[in-house]
């Protein structure tokens, strides 16, 4: 297997130039290779301008905050498809753009930022080796470990890395009353909290004098 990617990376680089080339093997790995989940999908990840957003990604040992975002703004634009017209820069607001423009269900919006930040750890990981396999013999290679990038491991076994954030404590405390929340009697008003959206039904969320948008 490892000498059929390295004879179809010098392929790459005898076609392209090895500018393009790296490009070309970054796009593929961040939008879903053997060991990466697929993000959009191959036409797209060409369609989006790879060249603007990863020339400089994976070129470095550390992963800087502008690679992470120039990276999250790539695939954005490749979730989102080749003629999107999405103006979101990250996941997040393409989440909230997704779901209050109707076109998905809360079970179909893209992952978080968080979540993304991840994968794109993990991909940066991936993208410094593959890019080895284009140095000289005279250059200086340092291989990045996997566990700290992206990855983590349990017994013996490299995994992804969730990266997920779990839900503030505050969030999790709902009353379910009925009233307007206004006494102690409230189990949110109780543990020193705001009601959240998931407290009443839609019929008496209009009555909660304890939502924090509530005047």
């Amino acid at each position: 297997m490892a000498l059929v990617k390295n004879a179809a990376c010098f392929h790459c680089i005898s076609q392209l130039g090895v500018p393009l080339a790296k490009t070309v093997i970054k796009s593929h790995i961040l939008t879903g290779d053997d060991y990466m989940s697929k993000v959009g999908t191959k036409h797209a990840a060409m369609a989006c301008d790879p060249v603007q957003y990863l020339t400089n990604f994976g070129e470095a040992d550390t992963m800087s905050e502008q690679d992470a975002a120039l990276a999250e703004m790539y695939l954005v634009g490749v979730w989102a498809g080749a003629r999107s017209t999405t103006t979101a820069e990250t996941f997040d607001q393409l989440r909230v753009e997704t779901y209050t423009g109707g076109s998905a269900g809360i079970d179909s919006l893209p992952p978080t930022s968080s979540v993304i930040r991840g994968y794109i750890q993990q991909g940066y990981f991936l993208v410094t080796r593959a890019c080895k396999l284009l140095m000289t013999a005279k250059e200086h290679e340092t291989l990045l470990k996997a566990v700290g990038h992206g990855w983590d491991e349990y017994f013996g076994t490299l995994l992804p890395s969730k990266c997920m954030k779990l839900l503030p404590l505050t969030l999790l405390t709902t009353c379910k009353c009925a009233g307007r929340c206004t006494t102690r009697f409230c189990g949110c008003r109780s543990a020193g909290v705001q009601c959240v959206i998931f407290c009443h039904g839609k019929r008496n969320e209009s009555l909660c004098k304890n939502l924090p948008l509530t005047k």
